[in-house]
């Protein structure tokens, strides 16, 4: 697995996680809940291969985004 597909895995992995933990916290419906991330600065850094943020826990992830929210 290239450097980038293993990112990416794991950014999807980070996400799925993210977005279930919104549902059952907030109560959000999957589509929001997918919104809410998406269009969050804590998905942007996700998103960066510079801050390895993909690497963290989904709970260290979600304290950041639940920061943000």
């Amino acid at each position: 697995m290239t450097r980038q597909k293993r990112i990416e895995f794991l950014k999807l992995k980070l996400t799925e996680e993210l977005v279930a933990i919104l549902v059952a916290e907030r109560g959000l419906s999957i589509e929001d809940a997918f919104a809410k991330l998406y269009h969050s600065n804590t998905y942007s850094k996700m998103s960066d291969p510079n801050t390895q943020l993909y690497y963290q826990s989904a709970g260290y992830v979600y304290s950041l985004l639940e920061e943000e929210l």
